[in-house]
């Protein structure tokens, strides 16, 4: 049982009387939205011994389409219901999702904080009331309430690292609003931001190659390349990569990161780069990973299936293969400072805090070099 993404489309596979089916849900977020609902309800049923439903039964929601030049919030009320000289938390909202498009922030991100703007946050924050009357006991308290319940598509508890991104997304409207004097309060400001527990990544060599094997061959190279290059995984890396970053001549790949805007270069090894030599004399792509000559936009579902395939039974996910990239490197004593330069991190205070704690035995290592004084 899973989602999984062939052509652009979302699909959905289960087993029904020892056979095997799929059932497709079209393309874009409302198809990877539907798809994942009726994954859930196949779940369900299996784990009650019920029959699968049929897919046309499942009731699932429409996600709405948005376009960033079109994204208007502020209904037309009465005059008496805004006070002067105060601006309601939609049209706030507004004004600062124009502000990350001049601000040259990707479509991507926008369109995620518009999303849930229209479809979670307006629900809970009323966008017809004046910031400066909000308050944190009377709206910013209901929210997280909300938030830290149980997701309606998952059926499980939000994680804090959820709650805290939703948080933050709404904490950035109101600084937006008092930078700019358009308002003068953050309610936001009196929440206790909670501490996130880290990610447990328990992905090792062994287990990337159970997983490679059972991956679709554009899978199994994207991730080959993830891993080789150290990319974030998704359009904002890999799937964005083109043979016209490599220099095959000095061994290099140029790699513009979108989160952080800024390029760097990453050595090849020689034999990853007889590979890419090889694979692109059959690349019908200007990208390095491709699926029938056409640029790939998400690996999550195809990832997902080759997981479940080679039996893996703890949680994983493409970016932890850049973990690993880091990981790697670290346990072999590769330089902090040339590993932070790779994974194009801004500090190598950041690469530490990240990374270290992955690494077994270097604090008893590190004591054993002191000499006896007696």
């Amino acid at each position: 049982m899973g989602v999984y993404q062939r052509d652009g489309r979302w699909l959905v596979y289960w087993n029904e009387n020892g056979k095997r089916r799929d059932k497709s849900f079209g393309s874009g977020d409302n198809g990877k939205y539907q798809a994942e609902v009726f994954d859930a309800a196949v779940k369900n049923a299996k784990a009650n011994n019920q029959t699968v439903p049929d897919p046309s039964l499942v009731q699932t929601y429409q996600a709405p389409v948005i376009n960033v030049s079109q994204i208007s919030y502020e209904p037309v009320i009465p005059v008496a219901v805004v006070e002067t000289g105060s601006i309601t938390f939609g049209k706030l909202a507004q004004k600062y999702l124009e502000h990350l498009s001049a601000s040259g922030k990707t479509e991507k991100h926008i369109l995620t904080i518009a999303n849930l703007l229209k479809t979670c946050f307006f629900n809970l924050l009323d966008k017809n009331k004046c910031v400066d009357n909000m308050t944190y006991v009377n709206d910013i308290l209901p929210f997280i309430k909300h938030f830290q319940g149980v997701s309606n598509i998952t059926g499980k508890p939000r994680s804090q690292i959820t709650v805290n991104r939703y948080c933050d997304y709404v904490d950035a409207i109101f600084n937006f609003g008092i930078e700019n004097e358009l308002s003068k309060t953050n309610p936001m400001s009196k929440r206790k931001r909670s501490k996130e527990r880290p990610r447990d990544v328990q992905l090792n060599i062994e287990d990337m190659k159970k997983i490679m094997d059972k991956a679709e061959p554009h899978l199994k190279w994207a991730m080959e390349v993830c891993f080789n290059l150290g990319t974030r995984p998704g359009e904002s890396e890999l799937l964005s990569l083109k043979w016209s970053n490599v220099d095959f001549t000095k061994a290099t790949v140029h790699i513009y990161a979108t989160k952080t805007k800024t390029f760097r270069t990453v050595p090849i090894k020689v034999s990853f780069l007889e590979k890419l030599k090889a694979m692109r004399e059959y690349s019908t792509s200007e990208y390095i990973v491709e699926y029938n000559g056409h640029q790939i936009k998400s690996l999550k579902g195809s990832f997902r299936t080759a997981c479940e395939l080679a039996g893996i039974n703890y949680p994983v996910r493409m970016y932890d293969l850049r973990h690993l990239f880091a990981t790697t490197l670290l346990s072999n004593n590769a330089d902090l400072a040339a590993v932070s330069k790779l994974m194009g991190h801004a500090t190598v205070k950041m690469t530490a805090d990240t990374y270290y704690h992955y690494l077994e035995g270097e604090k008893e290592r590190a004591v054993s070099m002191l000499p006896d004084i007696v």
